[in-house]
């Protein structure tokens, strides 16, 4: 072989893998669009859930800053209060 025909072959193997090399960049960068386009999507989801959650906390914290009733609390406010005798301990 000449250099001619060595110089020839050597730039189709150039540019072969330069056309694998190019192939393989707009492959990775569809996958990274890919990951990225998810990783927002988890992202957003995250922030839902976490908003959810603090509207289930503030819904349950003014739950209970309505006082319940408790069993001492409905005897007292039925128990008629009786007068003692100032006598009686005597």
């Amino acid at each position: 072989m000449n250099n001619n025909d060595l110089l020839v072959q050597t730039a189709r193997e150039l540019a072969a893998r330069l056309s694998n090399a190019e192939i393989d960049r707009a492959s990775f960068r569809a996958q990274a669009i890919e990951l990225q386009n998810e990783n927002d999507r988890l992202k957003k989801q995250i922030n839902d859930l976490q908003d959810e959650l603090g509207k289930q906390k503030q819904a349950k914290e003014d739950q209970s800053e309505v006082a319940p009733k408790t069993v001492t609390d409905d005897q007292t406010a039925n128990t008629p209060e009786t007068k003692q005798d100032p006598q009686a301990n005597k």
